[in-house]
């Protein structure tokens, strides 16, 4: 079955806070993929974007990410890897603006900078950590990071992830992560590899494709994996 969506404006799609940060931000339309993602991920489902060069892929998950958190909470609630420290400095950029009046913490942890510095940010209590695979194992090693609260995981530009030999610790990642979480995967590609994350740690993903609707794919349940021990 396919839903079309033929959204033009952001009203209906976002809070008094993200319109607010969107009008100052100067960002009058959503997207394509935004308008087709954002009612999906804001309701809770588990997700698949198929994503096009130039795809405004950071407010498709950011927004429901940043309008669903707790403020009040002292723990990380969302979690985004991404394959670069550029990729994790360009998202945390975009969600910093998204997130201007939701008083929600956000940072960003990768290689390339010394940990120390990434441990004095966490220990500011975040409620959403951008990074790179590597890193935030280190970090979950060294017991600078947790996940057990993690209530929206997102997986960034997927497919290049698996190019770059990051598989492992992505999937050493996921399982630390609560069984009972919200997933989203977005990547350019859906390769065998990726499919078979897709079935394993996803739930009954709504798949958003390149084109004009909505794809509602029933997937089989994904396996259970323990909860976040960390």
């Amino acid at each position: 079955m396919a839903l079309e969506s033929r959204t033009t404006s952001f009203s209906g799609l976002v809070d008094a806070r993200i319109q607010r940060a969107l009008q100052e931000i100067g960002w009058a339309q959503p997207t394509p993929i935004e308008a087709r993602v954002i009612p999906s991920l804001t309701i809770g489902r588990d997700l698949v974007g198929q994503t096009e060069p130039g795809s405004r892929t950071t407010a498709a998950f950011g927004i429901p990410m940043l309008q669903r958190l707790d403020p009040r909470s002292k723990a990380v609630q969302g979690l985004v890897l991404t394959p670069t420290r550029d990729q994790a400095r360009r998202v945390v950029a975009d969600l910093t603006k998204l997130g201007a009046h939701t008083r929600l913490r956000i940072v960003a942890v990768y290689g390339g900078e010394p940990i120390a510095r990434q441990m004095s940010r966490l220990r500011e209590k975040p409620h959403i950590v951008v990074g790179t695979p590597a890193r935030v194992l280190e970090h979950l090693g060294k017991g600078t990071l947790t996940l057990r609260s993690v209530h929206m995981l997102v997986l960034d530009d997927a497919d290049r992830m698996l190019k770059m030999g990051l598989r492992p610790e992505v999937e050493q990642i996921l399982v630390r992560t609560p069984s009972t979480r919200q997933t989203a995967l977005f990547s350019a590609g859906l390769p065998d590899p990726i499919r078979a994350m897709i079935g394993r740690y996803l739930r009954n993903p709504i798949w958003v494709t390149p084109g004009p609707s909505t794809e509602l794919y029933q997937a089989a349940p994904r396996r259970a994996q323990r909860t976040a021990a960390s």
